[in-house]
């Protein structure tokens, strides 16, 4: 990974003034950061954050997709779509909050499916973030009682409705 890549993709598409986030975010979590390279160059980019999702029956570790971008120059090209298959292959489930509504389109195609997700009371179904994420998620303020559609891919069905996941980063 170039870093120094990483994080003009990532400005590039959040325009996040935030640099001290940004510091925590490459420091603590960059070593979960994928991309996908057209030559020598990043083109696309995304952190697969870990986490353990806790439902009623089991434990499942999972990765929690954050800051998926693709460099403005290399957008519509497939890219990000072959990033996120290259993740469908470690078979684990892949959760995220598509950025905006338009997205949810283009995460459908590559067999996400929405439900629901809170950063309110803690119901039966939680995410908990793990290794560095868990470092980074303990820095940050969460909001309460936000209500949001998240989605996922997995191969088998998972009962994720309410899930409990404060760390959402917006």
């Amino acid at each position: 990974m170039n870093e120094k890549e990483c994080r003009a993709i990532y400005r590039e598409a959040f325009r996040d003034p935030d640099k001290e986030f940004e510091n925590r975010l490459f420091s603590l979590c960059g070593k979960y950061c994928r991309t996908y390279l057209c030559g020598e160059k990043t083109a696309a980019m995304l952190l697969a954050l870990p986490c353990e999702i806790f439902t009623e029956r089991e434990k499942i570790k999972a990765f929690y997709i954050y800051a998926a971008a693709t460099k403005r120059i290399y957008r519509s090209s497939g890219y990000m779509s072959r990033l996120i298959d290259s993740l469908k292959d470690e078979d684990i489930p892949l959760f995220l909050k598509p950025a905006d509504d338009g997205l949810i389109a283009f995460y459908e195609k590559l067999g996400f499916k929405a439900f629901s997700a809170s950063t309110g009371k803690i119901n039966i179904c939680r995410a908990v973030p793990t290794g560095g994420f868990k470092a980074l998620a303990q820095t940050e303020k969460t909001q309460e009682n936000f209500k949001y559609t998240a989605m996922y891919y997995y191969k088998r069905r998972l009962e994720l409705d309410n899930m409990y996941f404060p760390y959402i980063m917006d």
